[in-house]
Parts: structure tokens; sequence; C-alpha cells
């Protein structure tokens, strides 16, 4: 007579905890707005790799330049932020003022941002880049 044991075996490492699912496990990511590196303004880090769901909230500490941050247009995320983001609280004209705002990005692609007074589209300036990825579902499977 054979006794079958019967397990459930989770594919994927342990280690990706991060990539459960968008709306269980949504991570904020910091970005540091009007960083001076080499005499120049820039975003800090200005690039990430983030899963649909998640959020970027970039701050600034304020000081003598103003800034904010902005998608290149057509975009799969829009945003225009300084003092909160356009249609959310605020016009997103660029600030000198300490400031804060978040965005969230549920669609998978790459989205570029600048500042509009030290930056451009294109990656132009005081620029950075998101790409936004598909959440991994972990699956399991019956072994016998």
């Amino acid at each position: 007579m054979r006794f079958a044991s019967r397990k459930t075996i989770t594919l994927g490492i342990v280690a990706t905890f991060g990539l459960f699912s968008a709306s269980a496990f949504a991570v904020d990511h910091p970005v540091q707005v009007g960083v001076v590196v080499n005499g120049g303004f820039t975003f800090s880090p200005s690039t990430l790799s983030i899963a649909a769901g998640d959020t970027v909230t970039w701050t600034s500490a304020g000081g003598s330049a103003p800034h904010n941050v902005r998608s290149d247009a057509g975009s799969v995320t829009n945003f225009r932020c300084a003092n909160g983001c356009d249609g959310a609280g605020g016009n997103g004209t660029p600030s000198a003022a300490a400031w804060t705002a978040t965005v969230a990005f549920p669609t998978p692609g790459t989205i570029p941002f600048y500042c509009e007074i030290h930056g451009g589209p294109g990656g132009v300036g005081m620029s950075g880049s998101i790409s936004v990825t598909t959440p991994v579902d972990l699956q399991s499977f019956d072994v016998d």
C-alpha cells in the first residue's frame, strides 16, 4: 500500500516579499528633490523601479531655488506636483518652500519626470524616470 503525502509548494523565493500583490503590499518610495550634485540640482534617486500600485513621495527641503516635479507628456501616469499636485489639492507650481507630494502609479510603463525650472522633458537637466512593473503573484500547486 502506497501512502501519498500531499504538500503544497509555493513558487517564488521568500526574498521577494515586496512583490506579492499591488493592492495588499503597496510600497512608498521616497525621492529627495533639489539635491545638489556636482554643482547642479537633481532628484535622489533619479531612477526607480516600482510595482504597479506603489506610490512615490517627493520631498523638497525648501531653499532659495524653486522646484517641482512633472511627468513627461503622454506618460501612462501624469502629474505636476510641488505644494500638492495639480488636481489633487494643489497646482504643482514650482516652489522654494518645503513641500511633499505623493503620487500613486497604478499602471505599468515608464514615466519620465523633471523639474520645470531646472530640467525638461526627455531627460534634460534635473530629471528622472520611474519604471512601473506588473507585480509578481506567487502561485502554488500540489505535489503528490
